[in-house]
């Protein structure tokens, strides 16, 4: 199963056992093929950091069970940053993050990626909007 970005109250999206489905708590969007390791040149463009410096975007908050899945928090000046990102801005990040070695790798359509990133900042203005709600990853393992 790909990682699945969650958006959601904490409380409730800490508390899912691991036979839950996630989209009972949160409004989930698929990473598809985008892994980790494509997602990390993503946060290391948007804040200007180093790949080593952009995987602590990306934090173990707990693990469902002992070998997965587990939820992994995602820094809040990820989604914060993006949520201010207008339709031109996007396309520009789309076309410099799609050039990345890791995004090269998984030959992606390119508007396959930019609709990913369009649906990902969609679910950032929405944390914007309240903020009580925080976004996850939820990954098999």
């Amino acid at each position: 199963m790909p990682d699945v970005f969650l958006l959601g109250l904490p409380e409730a999206v800490e508390a899912l056992a691991p036979d839950d489905p996630p989209d009972e708590v949160a409004l989930c969007l698929s990473a598809g093929p985008l892994h980790r390791e494509a997602r990390l040149p993503l946060y290391a463009l948007m804040h200007g950091l180093l790949l080593d410096e952009a995987a602590s975007f990306e934090f173990l908050v707990r693990a469902l069970a002992e070998e997965g899945p587990f939820l992994l928090g995602v820094d809040p000046r990820f989604s914060e940053k993006l949520a201010t990102l207008e339709d031109d801005a996007i396309e520009t990040l789309m076309d410099q993050w799609r050039t990345c070695a890791a995004i090269e790798e998984l030959e992606l359509d390119s508007e396959d990626l930019l609709k990913f990133l369009f649906e990902l900042v969609n679910l950032c203005k929405i944390r914007d909007q309240d903020s009580a709600l925080e976004l996850f990853i939820y990954h098999e393992g």
